[in-house]
């Protein structure tokens, strides 16, 4: 494989957040590196492509049918919300208080008054279930690691062993190791999508052979070569790959389902990054050219059906909310929240979430209240996810189940 020079994964976060919200995505990754990782001397300019024109094979996607679990899942435009005064001390999650939220939260999702009835409406014994979360900002405004335990503790409850459970990471480096099932759980499975290897000097992506080159996203927009500056890149071109844990069974080495586990952060392009973008973004080979069309490289991505099948719950971490400048840590944007959000709806999940970010930035003046409409006309991704059938999103209104616990 080609070995590539690369940029730290936070400096191009920070820079997608801050940078092309604000520029709207008019200027190019490259012109934005940083200056420890120099950009060549003649880089091709980056023409913008317009999002509505692209030819995407997202045909391919809707002529596949569907089954039970596809999304919107068993509860379509359903979010229930747990809320517990308190569950945060020094902004980290008191003992207990992820679980006794998630209990809460699956019980008012799905009407059942034993959490573990709960849980085996979405897995049961002989699956094998892969957890999706989002490690970006770590201890600060990541997921955080009382939550994810509270999962597999749960599914463990409910039947579902830990040698049939996998905590599925992205990336090979610190936001990675924000939780290390070794360490808190032994006998869950951490799998990693990609790593770097040292040759010839040079930082090498490692981890190709667990993509499947047969299943994949295509759209007529790609980077030039020298702008392949993220570890995820892999490979330039029109196509972005599956992994083979989600194109394959449990029984042939990949998952059966997948808990979804994001945070609710904002993000400088799409204002949230949600249930959504944390399978688009975590599932797919070459994908920061995404960001050039990401309302509708996010919803199409998951329209396809390794994640459009296999995602059966969503669970979003709500216990601190970044409100701005997100996706990287921001700390004076960060502030308490003390909830948990689960649905099998993504697009709900994610339309919720939204508008808990557009409250927050109202309440600190970083938002007008005449610009909320235009908000959200500019952001069209969850309407986009909508129209593919993916959930809810103002359609009809949103079921909102809140719990607030003592």
């Amino acid at each position: 494989m080609k070995a590539i020079n690369v940029m730290d994964r936070r400096d191009f976060l920070a820079l997608g957040g801050a940078a092309l919200a604000a520029t709207q995505v008019s200027q190019t990754l490259q012109a934005q590196a940083p200056t420890s990782v120099p950009a060549p001397a003649a880089a091709p300019a980056i023409v913008r492509p317009n999002p509505i024109a692209l030819h995407t094979n997202i045909a391919v996607a809707q002529r596949q049918s569907k089954t039970p679990w596809s999304m919107p899942g068993c509860y379509p435009g359903i979010v229930a919300e747990a809320h517990l005064p308190g569950s945060l001390t020094n902004m980290q999650p008191v003992q207990g208080a992820a679980e006794r939220m998630l209990d809460a939260a699956l019980k008012a999702l799905t009407g059942d008054k034993d959490v573990r009835d709960a849980w085996r409406r979405f897995v049961s014994p002989g699956e094998r279930v892969g957890i999706k979360f989002n490690p970006v900002g770590h201890q600060i405004c990541g997921v955080t690691r009382e939550l994810i335990s509270a999962a597999v503790n749960g599914m463990e409850r409910a039947g579902i062993p830990r040698k049939d459970m996998l905590v599925w990471h992205r990336f090979d480096d610190e936001h990675a190791r924000t939780y290390k099932p070794e360490d808190v759980h032994p006998g869950v499975e951490a799998y990693l999508l990609n790593w770097f290897i040292v040759k010839d000097g040079q930082n090498t992506p490692g981890g190709f052979e667990r993509w499947d080159e047969s299943v994949f996203y295509e759209a007529d927009f790609s980077l030039p070569d020298a702008q392949n500056i993220l570890e995820e890149m892999f490979h330039g071109g029109t196509k972005s790959y599956f992994p083979k844990i989600l194109t394959q069974s449990g029984k042939a080495g990949g998952v059966d389902k997948v808990i979804n586990i994001p945070v609710l952060k904002h993000h400088g392009i799409s204002v949230i990054t949600g249930a959504l973008k944390n399978l688009a973004y975590g599932a797919t080979t070459n994908c920061p050219r995404g960001h050039y069309f990401i309302h509708r490289y996010v919803p199409e991505v998951c329209a396809f059906a390794p994640l459009r099948d296999k995602v059966v719950l969503n669970i979003m971490d709500g216990f601190r909310v970044q409100y701005d400048k997100g996706p990287v840590p921001a700390a004076q944007f960060i502030v308490p929240h003390e909830r948990i959000y689960v649905s099998t709806d993504p697009v709900a999940i994610d339309s919720v979430g939204f508008d808990v970010i557009v409250a927050q930035q109202l309440a600190a003046g970083r938002l007008k209240p005449e610009n909320v409409d235009a908000l959200r006309q500019r952001h069209y991704g969850l309407a986009f996810a909508e129209n593919l059938g993916l959930g809810i999103h103002r359609s009809r209104t949103i079921d909102c189940r809140k719990v607030r616990l003592a």
